[in-house]
């Protein structure tokens, strides 16, 4: 009996050396397993995992199972995990493994476009801007030119019959202007200018318009005056009254208002 109760001892001795090998000795010598893991009927090596990292994933998808949050696979090709969870795993491999130039290239295939669109914009918004800027000289630039012309003569002496530089009549002067400024020949005396352009009453003057008087003592309705009108109720003439080249504002001078026959516009654009 003694006999039978050493052998005994001595083969449970003996497993428990084997086992204490094995775990101390044999299973850390083990190269990390390798993993397969299929996407699309492709077979890619993503990584070695070691024991533990398997056991854990094994014990996960048994949970997993056991709670019914999965089915057991049909396929008898996967002894670890499941095909969800192999097509999860992959799915995290591509993602991480993506190579990011590729979206570095859709942008900078865009941004070409972008560009090209925002200079595209640019230069429609510079055209738009420069052709305003024409059609404002365009309008603008006739009538102040007149008037700028006209200022610049302040002061200049009357003389009768006196078509300038220095020294004018009231129709030598408008005369002037309109030929010094936009090229425009009028006649000599007031009355045949009183002739020419389109007819105009004073509520329409504007800025350029001829203006013309009967200052006469005794009112006969003949032009006998002539003056270029600014702005504001207010005109430029030679007068032969003060001997120099003025500027009147109707509502100052109401003979003027009295004495106006009417205006004549030679100047097609107007401001």
């Amino acid at each position: 009996m003694n006999r039978i109760i050493s052998i005994l001892l001595g083969i449970v001795f003996v497993q428990f050396l084997i086992f204490l090998y094995i775990k101390l000795i044999y299973e850390k010598n083990l190269p990390s397993t390798p993993v397969l893991i299929t996407t699309q009927n492709t077979v890619v090596l993503a990584k070695n995992y070691s024991n533990a990292e398997l056991e854990a994933l094994v014990n996960t998808s048994i949970k997993e199972i056991m709670h019914e949050a999965k089915k057991l696979p049909k396929s008898n090709q996967y002894t670890v995990w499941d095909k969800e969870m192999i097509a999860h795993i992959s799915q995290k491999i591509l993602q991480q493994t993506a190579p990011k130039p590729i979206q570095k290239e859709i942008n900078s295939k865009k941004e070409p476009k972008l560009v090209k669109k925002n200079l595209q914009d640019k230069t429609k918004v510079a055209e738009t801007k420069k052709l305003t800027s024409k059609k404002i000289v365009k309008k603008t630039t006739v009538t102040r030119k007149v008037e700028k012309f006209a200022k610049a003569r302040l002061g200049k002496k009357y003389v009768w019959g006196a078509i300038g530089p220095n020294q004018f009549d009231c129709s030598g002067f408008t005369r002037e202007v309109f030929r010094c400024t936009v090229g425009i020949t009028i006649p000599r005396v007031s009355r045949e200018q009183a002739k020419v352009g389109k007819y105009i009453k004073y509520k329409d003057l504007q800025r350029g318009d001829m203006v013309f008087f009967d200052t006469e003592k005794k009112y006969t309705g003949k032009v006998n005056h002539v003056g270029i009108y600014l702005s504001n109720g207010n005109f430029i003439h030679a007068s032969s009254a003060k001997k120099k080249v003025i500027i009147t504002s109707f509502r100052k001078k109401p003979f003027y208002k009295k004495r106006f026959l009417w205006g004549r516009r030679v100047l097609k654009n107007k401001s």
